[in-house]
């Protein structure tokens, strides 16, 4: 580096200090030329000298030639700081603007991923939520749902499900439901806790509706059943304590048998706890299929006989649940007979149309309403023997 600029210096010193030189030098002869032109104009051979300095000044022009090599040189100087910038400029460029928007977006980023606690500004998202933990011992791992027919039996029940229709379902994930229940039994104002155990593995489910109050005990109805693309299969159904006969499905023969009877069996056939998963499932499934007005029907499984599930969309309501005003949509079946229940059921939009509550007025005038409180997701693994 040091030997290209002396070079470079003895190149400048040559090219700017020599041009100055010859100019001084030509200034001198032309003036000298000019003078000894006039003095001596008659002799004119003596004036031969004088195109000598003419010549000299065939370097005239390499002064103006300099200026254009004065920026070459320039250029050179040039590529040096930008060897010496470019260094610096690539690590400061590490170091601050890029690296700084980066951190900063990712925090504001972290309060939109907190799904739990902003879910409620999103009508899409889900509120199941994982169930807390327990403090110690922990909790026993879940169980595996028993295959709850055969394997001939089930692969008759599948058959049947295709007499079921083609309506697209999607079956909600195994959740337990915490609720809120206020009833009027025979007269008499009951407040209490409910809860709605919804499992499956995909394959089969099982449920469970339970309730308690000091005034008539334990009391729960229960059924399980296969999976179908068409949604559910029932195969038994029950009432505990014994409060009614036990229905079980029999999908080889097509009939429903009771304690000591048995009627036909319909394609799509509901209990009275599977037909409020199925209605959740058919909304899942296409909510734009049911709009305002609509009515879904759907036969009803009853120990006196056949009937029908004749819901009708009220519309969309807002119901106070899970800490919110929680979007649902209302359905409701007017009695069919003298032994019906009303029954209306608001399915909770952000609960996969999970039921968020549901408002029951049995024939002899006894009434229930439950409004879900806690909704936790369900883990299910699959039985190895199916």
């Amino acid at each position: 580096m040091t030997a290209a600029a002396i070079a470079v210096l003895a190149h400048a010193i040559l090219l700017f200090g020599l041009p100055r030189l010859t100019m001084l030098t030509t200034r001198a002869s032309t003036d000298t030329g000019a003078f000894s032109t006039r003095m001596i104009a008659p002799p004119t051979p003596a004036p031969v000298p004088a195109p000598t300095p003419v010549p000299v000044q065939a370097p005239t022009p390499a002064p103006t030639v300099v200026p254009a090599p004065a920026p070459r040189p320039q250029p050179r100087p040039r590529p040096a700081p930008r060897l010496a910038p470019s260094e610096p400029v690539t690590q400061p460029a590490e170091s601050t603007p890029p690296v700084e928007p980066v951190t900063a977006t990712t925090p504001a980023a972290e309060p939109a991923r907190s799904g739990p606690p902003s879910a409620g500004t999103d009508p899409n998202a889900s509120l199941l939520v994982p169930p807390p933990r327990v403090g110690f011992g922990g909790v026993s791992a879940p169980a595996p749902i028993p295959p709850p027919l055969p394997a001939e039996a089930a692969a008759a029940a599948q058959q049947w499900a295709r007499r079921m229709g083609d309506a697209p379902v999607r079956v909600p994930p195994a959740a337990r439901l915490g609720y809120s229940t206020h009833a009027s039994v025979g007269g008499e104002s009951v407040q209490t806790s409910t809860t709605f155990n919804w499992r499956h593995d995909g394959q089969a489910y099982e449920s469970e509706w339970s309730l308690y109050s000091p005034r008539v005990g334990n009391h729960s109805r229960t059924n399980t059943g296969l999976i179908a693309p068409q949604g559910l299969l029932p195969v038994r159904a029950a009432l505990h304590p014994p409060a009614g006969p036990t229905m079980r499905f029999d999908y080889a023969d097509g009939r429903i048998r009771f304690d000591g009877s048995e009627t036909k069996l319909s394609p799509g056939m509901q209990d009275r706890l599977g037909v409020l998963i199925q209605l959740g499932a058919l909304f899942a499934g296409d909510t734009k299929r049911y709009p305002t007005g609509s009515v879904i029907e759907l036969p009803a499984a009853h120990a006196r006989g056949p009937g029908r599930w004749r819901f009708t969309v009220v519309g969309e309501e807002t119901v106070p649940a899970l800490g919110r005003a929680l979007a649902t949509t209302h359905l409701l079946h007017e009695p069919q007979d003298a032994g019906d229940a009303r029954i209306e059921v608001w399915l909770g939009h952000q609960i996969d149309y999970l039921p968020a509550r549901v408002r029951i007025t049995e024939a002899n005038g006894d009434t229930f309403e439950h409004t879900v409180q806690t909704a936790y997701i369900e883990t299910v693994p699959t039985a190895s023997t199916r």
